[in-house]
């Protein structure tokens, strides 16, 4: 059934080929009629649905970088203040830490000095 249907689509695409003056050879007849024969089209099939399959997925990929961008952009925007206030706020320690060691540095002495 589909072979004569081939077949059939052989001789129209034949028929229109000289209906427009076409040169058409046997050779390009020939493999028109292979790949229409019905093994060779699950084949194209196959071939047809994993290239769609793939160029799916690589869309999915692109636009999952693209989201990925969007995210990074955005937390960076949100923890900018963040990050500041935490570089703000070790400064401040650093600062309480040398001026704490410089009291315990004048407790020391005025308690050797006491002890005098």
């Amino acid at each position: 059934m589909k072979k004569n249907l081939a077949r059939k689509l052989i001789a129209a695409k034949a028929e229109e080929a000289l209906a427009e003056k076409l040169p058409v050879d046997q050779r390009t007849l020939r493999v028109i009629g292979k790949l229409l024969e019905p093994k060779n089209l699950k084949r194209i099939a196959i071939v047809a649905v994993g290239g769609s399959a793939g160029l799916s997925l690589m869309s999915s990929i692109g636009e999952s970088r693209m989201v990925r961008a969007a995210v990074k952009r955005e937390l960076k925007k949100q923890l900018e203040p963040i990050s500041k206030k935490l570089t703000e706020l070790e400064a401040q320690n650093a600062q309480l830490q040398k001026q704490n060691e410089q009291l315990q540095k004048q407790l020391k002495e005025s308690e050797h000095g006491l002890h005098r």
